[in-house]
C-alpha cells in the first residue's frame, strides 16, 4: 500500500484512476468510489466521498468495509442487482437507485446511486466498477421544498403506511422499502422475498384478480392500479392500494417491475361502516314509510265509522242535545274532520316516498298553469296575483312538480297578511358556477334556481329549517288550519329530484322559497 496518501490503496493506484476515470469524476463535486466486482471491496475513493460519508480510505481499509456494508443487510441484494444491471446493460446513465447509506457517525442519508463500469481504452474493465453518489436533496417535482420538510413528508408517509417495491424478474427477487415490510408485518431480516411468496399474502378473494393484473402488465406493459385485501404475516386482514409499472431494457425485454403500496385499511373500514349505516338508515326509512302508509290506510275505516255515526247522531238528535252534549258532539265531528285531513296528508307524504314515476321532460310553465287552474277558487277569493317570468323545461316527475308548486303557492295564500291581497312572484334562472360551488353541487351539470316570493306574514329565521320537518307548525290550528305536512312533502319531492330547497324570511316583506333542480337527472 502506498503510504504517502491514505486516500489510495493498491492495486488501484492514483495513476490508474487518472487513466481510467474522467477528471470530473475524480475531482468533481460528487462523491465517488471504485469497487472490486468479485469481493465488493472499496478500493478507491475521491476526496468528496470523505466529505459526504465521513470515511477516509485508511478507515475503509482498516474496517475492511465493503460497498454492501453501506446499506442495511436486507437491501444488499437490491444494491448488487443494481450493480449487475448497470455494468451489463451499457445504459449507464439510466441505471440508478435510491438507497439509504450509512454514514460514519451512524446516521443514514438518502442517495441517488449511479453505477458505471470502469472504462480502459474504450472497453469496460471486467474487474471493477465505479459508483457516483448524489445526495437526494431534490426540490423539483417533489412534494417538499427543503430537506427538513422532506423528512417530515417521509415521516407522514411512514405513519399512513406507504412503501415502494422492485421485482427483479430474471432472478425473481423482490425488494421492499421499510414501509411495505410494516404493512405486511414481515420480519425483513429473516424473510427472503420472491414473487411467489408475496402472492401468498394475497387474500383468497383477491388473489386471482391481483395475479391477472400483474400478468396483463407483463404482457402489455400497461401500468396497473388495484385495491385488494391481504393477509399479513401476523394473520391480520388489511386493504391496500397497489400500483405497478414494467421496466424494459433497450432490447424491449422486461427487466423489473417497480411500484408502490399504500395501506388503506382504515379508509376502507370507514367506508364500510358508512355504507352499513346508510343501508340500515334506508331500511329504517323504508319501514317507516311502509308503516305510515299502512297505518294511515288502516286508520281510515274506523275514522269513517266515527264520522258516519257522529253525523247520524247530529242529524237525529241535534234538537234534543243542549249545552255540553251539543258542544261535545260538535267537537267530535270537528276532530274527525281534522283527523281525516291529517291521514290524507300523511298518505300523500308516504306516496311521494313510495310511488316514484319515471322521469320525463316537464315544462314547468305548463305545470304552473295547471296549478293555477286547480287553485282558481282560493285565488279569486283572496285576490291573489301569480306572476312569472317564464319557467324552464327539466327532467322530472310531472305529478310531483305539480304537487310542489301547489303546496308552495297554497302556503303563500294561506299565510297572507290581513287586508292585503297575496302577490306571488316566481322567477327562474340558470345556476352559476359560484352558486353551484356554494351548494356543493357538480360544476359539470346544469341546474335551475326557481324562487317563489310572497308578500305574506313571513316567519322567524330560526325556523327556516324546521318548517320542512313533518308535522311542524309555527301557528295554532285556530289561526291557520293545516297539518304541517305540506312543506315536508316539498322537501321530499326535491330530494327525489337530487335538488335543494330552502326558505328565507324577507323582513317586513314576506317569505321566499328557493328550490334548485338539475336540468337532467343522473
Amino acid at each position: 500500500m502506498q503510504t504517502d496518501n491514505p486516500q489510495h490503496i493498491v492495486p488501484f493506484s492514483e495513476s490508474k484512476a487518472d487513466a481510467m476515470l474522467p477528471q470530473i469524476v475524480l475531482n468533481g463535486p460528487f462523491a465517488m468510489l471504485v469497487v472490486d466486482k468479485a469481493s465488493n471491496e472499496i478500493i478507491y475513493i475521491n476526496p468528496r466521498l470523505t466529505d459526504v460519508l465521513g470515511y477516509t480510505m485508511q478507515e475503509i481499509e482498516d474496517r475492511k468495509l465493503k460497498f454492501t456494508d453501506l446499506v442495511e443487510a436486507y437491501q444488499e441484494g437490491r444494491l448488487l442487482e443494481l450493480a449487475r444491471q448497470s455494468t451489463a446493460s451499457g445504459e449507464w446513465s439510466k441505471q440508478y437507485g435510491l438507497h439509504n447509506l450509512k454514514l460514519k457517525d451512524g446516521s443514514e442519508q438518502m442517495f441517488f446511486v449511479f453505477i458505471n463500469p470502469v472504462i480502459v481504452n474504450g472497453t469496460a474493465d471486467a474487474a471493477h466498477y465505479h459508483v457516483v453518489l448524489l445526495p437526494e436533496y431534490s426540490q423539483q417535482n417533489l412534494p417538499f421544498i427543503s430537506f427538513d420538510s422532506r423528512e417530515l413528508f417521509l415521516e407522514q408517509l411512514n405513519n399512513i403506511g406507504f412503501g415502494t417495491f422492485e421485482w427483479i424478474i430474471e432472478t425473481n427477487k423482490v425488494y421492499w422499502s421499510d414501509g411495505i415490510y410494516r404493512i405486511y408485518e414481515v420480519d425483513r431480516n429473516t424473510t427472503e422475498l420472491s414473487y411467489e411468496l408475496v402472492q401468498q399474502f394475497s387474500h383468497p378473494d383477491d388473489a386471482r384478480k391481483a395475479a391477472t393484473m400483474v400478468k396483463r402488465t407483463l404482457e402489455s406493459a400497461q401500468d396497473y392500479n388495484l385495491q385488494m385485501k391481504i393477509i399479513t404475516a401476523r394473520k391480520n386482514i388489511k386493504y391496500i392500494n397497489a400500483s405497478g409499472r414494467l421496466i424494459k431494457d433497450r432490447t424491449g425485454k422486461p427487466v423489473k417491475m417497480v411500484g408502490c403500496v399504500m395501506d388503506i385499511t382504515q379508509q376502507k373500514q370507514v367506508e364500510q361502516n358508512l355504507s352499513k349505516n346508510v343501508k340500515e338508515l334506508n331500511k329504517s326509512n323504508k319501514e317507516l314509510e311502509e308503516f305510515a302508509y299502512v297505518a294511515s290506510h288502516d286508520l281510515q275505516e274506523p275514522l269513517r265509522k266515527i264520522s258516519t255515526f257522529s253525523d247520524r247522531l247530529n242529524e237525529k238528535y241535534k234538537d234534543a242535545l243542549e249545552g255540553d252534549g251539543a258542544m261535545y258532539l260538535e267537537r267530535i265531528i270537528a276532530s274527525a274532520e281534522n283527523m281525516r285531513s291529517l291521514i290524507h296528508n300523511l298518505l300523500e307524504f308516504s306516496r311521494v316516498a313510495k310511488d316514484m314515476e319515471p322521469f320525463m321532460s316537464v315544462n314547468l310553465a305548463l305545470v304552473l298553469k295547471e296549478v293555477a287552474g286547480d287553485l282558481e277558487l282560493p285565488i279569486e277569493e283572496t285576490g291573489t296575483k301569480v306572476l312569472s317570468n317564464g319557467l324552464p323545461v327539466v327532467e322530472a316527475s310531472f305529478s310531483q312538480m305539480k304537487q310542489l308548486f301547489t303546496n308552495v303557492i297554497n302556503n303563500a295564500i294561506k299565510f297572507r297578511k290581513e287586508n292585503r291581497p297575496p302577490v306571488i312572484t316566481i322567477e327562474s334562472s340558470l345556476l352559476t358556477e359560484d352558486e353551484a360551488a356554494i351548494h356543493h353541487l357538480s360544476l359539470s351539470d346544469s341546474y335551475y334556481k326557481i324562487q317563489i316570493t310572497d308578500n305574506g306574514i313571513g316567519f322567524d329565521d330560526v325556523y327556516a329549517t324546521r318548517i320542512f320537518q313533518i308535522f311542524q307548525r309555527l301557528h295554532g290550528k285556530s289561526e291557520y288550519p293545516g297539518s304541517g305536512i305540506g312543506l315536508a312533502i316539498c322537501k321530499k319531492i326535491i330530494d327525489n329530484h337530487q335538488g335543494i330547497i330552502y326558505a328565507e324570511n324577507i323582513p317586513d316583506q314576506g317569505a321566499r322559497f328557493t328550490f334548485i333542480i338539475p336540468e337532467k337527472q343522473n
